[in-house]
């Protein structure tokens, strides 16, 4: 599962990124009215969402090798993410038709958190376990 969800959002980083980065103002145009932006703006979140899609294609690629670093940088970067999107429609910045981004992106976010959360107590279980084998 872990594998399918990075190769998606892998695959949807690496189109918004090269959409953002080589086609800024057709991008904004093709995007929900968002509050003005300047192409180069637009160009840095597109350079952002590139370096998320090696990101995420790394860990589907090999998920036991990468995921102990995928899953925590993925998980602060799409919850920020979201969280900043999700605060520019509260402020009124973005217009209030646009949850469907941020959702995914806090949806996402929340899984690979869970991920870490979950590799770090069975990495803290193992090594107590290792430290009772070795005290008998």
């Amino acid at each position: 599962m872990p594998r399918l969800l990075l190769a998606f959002f892998a695959i949807a980083h690496l189109a918004f990124g090269i959409a953002g980065l080589v086609f800024p103002r057709w991008f904004y145009a093709a995007v929900p009215p968002w509050p003005p932006l300047h192409v180069g703006q637009i160009q840095i979140a597109g350079v952002f969402d590139l370096s998320l899609a090696v990101l995420f294609l790394g860990g589907a690629l090999d998920p036991r090798r990468y995921l102990p670093v995928v899953a925590p940088a993925g998980a602060v970067a799409e919850l920020g993410h979201a969280g900043v999107r999700i605060g520019h429609i509260i402020a009124g910045d973005n217009p209030p038709a646009d949850w469907l981004g941020p959702s995914g992106m806090l949806a996402f976010g929340a899984y690979l958190l869970i991920l870490t959360i979950r590799r770090a107590g069975a990495a803290k279980h193992a090594a107590l376990a290792n430290e009772r084998q070795q005290a008998l």
